[in-house]
């Protein structure tokens, strides 16, 4: 469990770059739109929205390891790209703290503390 104080920067660091979390829900709602065919003809396109995500979950690592300089932060790979949620894994000392973040509305996100 993360204290008041922990809690409250990584809220801080989430509510500053809330333009990310918005890009995410953009590049989510780009691949639900994509239309597969049998020759995996938007390969490069999937390929391409992948890296995306990456870069910009990336941005909202770097911003929260700024936030808890005394965690390490495990970026957890969703099973698909057009899932809105982002999982981490906060650890400090030996105890680790599993967070759900849910980005699925502009312009809002919903934490949730799972360990």
């Amino acid at each position: 469990m993360l204290s008041d104080k922990d809690y409250n920067s990584l809220k801080c660091s989430f509510i500053a770059n809330q333009r990310l979390f918005d890009k995410l829900n953009h590049v989510a709602n780009q691949v639900s739109e994509l239309d597969y065919d049998e020759s995996g003809l938007y390969l490069d396109e999937e390929e391409m929205y992948e890296r995306h995500w990456l870069k910009l979950s990336s941005k909202i690592v770097d911003a929260l390891s700024d936030a808890l300089q005394e965690h390490s932060i495990e970026l957890l790979k969703n099973s698909s790209l057009e899932t809105r949620k982002l999982s981490l894994n906060l650890k400090k000392d030996d105890e680790i703290t599993k967070i759900v973040i849910d980005y699925s509305q502009d312009g809002e996100i919903n934490i949730a503390q799972i360990s």
